[in-house]
């Protein structure tokens, strides 16, 4: 991502709006024309936007956010160049907090019990917030952190030395991914204390780090190999599952069938996985492999007899 010296501006509202919708459009239609991103971003704004307003959201992305968007002769359009842009997800993501941010600001400056209407999705980690800057300072400056961390597993407090690489999210709480001397760990950073920084710095694994986790749905990747699983969802689900995926290898298998939803996927089937598949109950049927299908069947007979 481009840094200078200068202080980074904050996008405007438009401006948000119109970063989100040029990757968005490119990444449901790659090699459109600027003809027909312009007619696209366009739509439902009073003003049409120019050539000069498309470069300029391109030239942001590129400085701002490390996402390159390139024209490609062959196919006379532009598409998103994923390999040299940093992560597109995350962008959107993070863009979509910030649209959502600037929605409930302006409500609250019109009417003060705006959030009276609202209900978010948990209690607020207030304490997470110091913990998230000064960790993601660290992964910046390729400096370790020593801390206090307690584990909800073990149910005891212990203290690590981590070289931090990078930062995940996973059902609402925040996770910090690195390297002790015992290999990597992740360790959620609501229950991270008395945290000091280290001077020496490291050689940051940042993007391995990143390879070893993105086999998985959670945060294991040791429980299992990788394996290809098949899923067989009622067709009731199928809505939810494509509009938010399993997992970014997720891929629909025999689509001419017409009462089920059917994906595969290749993960390491860890435990967060399997809580996944448990949490569909009889709306969903493991189908490879096969001794997945036996433990997912075990796990529904002890759930059923703990009614009995």
């Amino acid at each position: 991502m481009k840094k200078d010296s200068k202080e980074q501006k904050h996008l405007n509202k438009p401006q948000v709006y119109l970063t989100k919708q040029l990757v968005e459009i490119l990444k449901k239609s790659p090699f459109e024309s600027m003809e027909n991103i312009i007619k696209y971003i366009s739509t439902n704004r009073e003003n049409k936007i120019c050539e000069r307003t498309f470069h300029r959201i391109k030239a942001t992305l590129r400085d701002d956010y490390g996402i390159i968007i390139k024209h490609s002769r062959t196919n006379n359009g532009f598409y998103l160049d994923e390999e040299k842009s940093m992560n597109i997800d995350s962008f959107l993501s993070h863009i979509e907090i910030l649209a959502t941010a600037e929605q409930i600001s302006n409500n609250l400056n019109a009417n003060n019990n705006s959030l009276s209407f609202i209900e978010f999705e948990n209690k607020a980690a207030i304490e997470t917030i110091p913990n998230f800057k000064t960790i993601l300072d660290t992964i910046q400056q390729n400096v370790p952190i020593s801390f206090k961390h307690y584990s909800f597993y073990h149910l005891k407090e212990g203290e690590y030395t981590l070289k931090p690489y990078f930062l995940k999210q996973y059902q609402n709480r925040w996770y910090v991914i690195g390297e002790t001397e015992k290999g990597y760990r992740t360790f959620g950073i609501d229950r991270i204390e008395n945290i000091t920084i280290g001077t020496e710095k490291f050689k940051a694994k940042t993007e391995e780090a990143k390879e070893k986790f993105s086999h998985v749905i959670g945060l294991n990747y040791v429980d299992h190999k990788i394996e290809k699983i098949q899923l067989s969802f009622h067709i009731s689900q199928k809505p939810y599952i494509v509009s938010l995926p399993l997992h970014h290898s997720q891929k629909e298998i025999k689509t001419n069938n017409e009462t089920t939803f059917d994906i595969e996927l290749r993960i390491h089937p860890n435990f967060e996985f399997r809580q996944q598949v448990l949490k569909y109950c009889s709306l969903v049927r493991v189908v490879e492999p096969k001794w997945l299908a036996e433990e997912i069947k075990e796990e529904l007979r002890k759930g059923f007899e703990g009614y009995l």
